[in-house]
Order: structure tokens, then C-alpha cells, then sequence
């Protein structure tokens, strides 16, 4: 019965003895809930570099057109379609991809849209280079490699907007 009552009046009191104060002190110290709120309206969730990230370590290659991220996150490489387990060219465009970027941190670029309908994240993926095949300015788009070396092919989304990089990787499957 006494701990009862002194777990009763720990809530009892504790509650407003903490939650209160805390308030005060978030609101003199100048958190803006409303304006932190607001900002992430007007931007939406798409430009939210949490979510969306620009840079990120590549932890597990999981096919020849898709891969895991450090957060976790499934990035699909947009405008590409590789060769699907159980067909011909699985292992090898698997293996290609597995061997230019697993453990290596790249660039994302999303296009106009962001996601699937998977959930997976849609991007370009650039990665740091000196000399291979694709190299301008330091980087080259490992979109565009895959399609050049057979491992996969261009691949445009029925119904939506042409893709940002469209031309270019039509012109390098002809």
C-alpha cells in the first residue's frame, strides 16, 4: 500500500514538476516548434535530407539494380532495370555492381520522383573516380555505367514525367 502511494504521488507530482518547467525553459531557450513545423510544410517531405540523403555508404548490394544504405534505406538505381533473380545475367550484373560500389560511399541524385511503390528510394548514383570509363570532373553514374557495360537496361516509368538523365542513357543502350 505505501508504494502504491508513493508511486501515485511520484506521478502525481513529478508530472507537472518536470513537464512544466521544461516547457518553460524550451521556450526561453527559443525552440520554435510552430516555425520548425512550418518549414518542413513548405518544403515537404521531399527535400528532407534525413530522409532523402545526398551522400551515404553503401553497406549490401542486393541485386544488379538495387542496394542498402548505412540508414537502412533500399535505393533502387532509377532508370535502369538489371536482370532479376532466376534470369539470365542475375549473378553477373549482381556481382558488377557489387564490386564498383559495396563499401563505398556515393552520391544520390533524386529525379522528380523520390520512391516506389516498394518503398525503395530512386536515384542516380555517382561515384568519386580518376580515369574508368564514364569519368568527368571526379565522378561518373553508375546508372549509366551498368547500362553501357550490358549489365542492365534503360528502363522509363509508364504514366510519369520523362527522367532528368532519359537521352543520355537511351543514347548509351543504341
Amino acid at each position: 500500500m505505501a508504494k502504491s502511494l508513493n508511486r501515485r504521488l511520484l506521478i502525481t507530482l513529478g508530472i507537472p514538476t518536470i513537464f512544466i518547467p521544461g516547457l518553460i525553459l524550451a521556450s526561453v531557450l527559443g525552440w520554435d516548434w510552430q516555425n520548425d513545423l512550418q518549414k518542413i510544410q513548405k518544403s515537404g517531405y521531399k527535400d528532407s535530407n534525413l530522409i532523402f540523403q545526398k551522400q551515404m555508404l553503401v553497406t549490401t548490394v542486393i541485386d544488379g539494380d538495387t542496394f542498402e544504405i548505412a540508414n537502412g534505406q533500399t535505393v533502387r538505381l532509377i532508370g535502369l532495370n538489371a536482370p532479376d533473380r532466376g534470369e539470365a545475367g542475375y549473378e553477373q550484373a549482381s556481382a558488377y555492381l557489387k564490386g564498383l560500389i559495396e563499401g563505398e560511399e556515393v552520391e544520390l541524385e533524386y529525379d522528380s520522383y523520390h520512391d516506389d511503390q516498394y518503398g525503395r528510394l530512386l536515384a542516380y548514383v555517382w561515384e568519386k573516380c580518376e580515369t574508368q570509363l564514364g569519368c568527368k570532373n571526379g565522378k561518373r553514374m553508375i546508372n549509366w555505367v551498368l547500362v553501357k557495360e550490358g549489365y542492365g537496361e534503360f528502363v522509363s516509368y509508364k504514366g510519369r514525367a520523362p527522367l532528368t538523365y532519359e537521352d543520355l542513357l537511351k543514347k548509351t543502350q543504341n
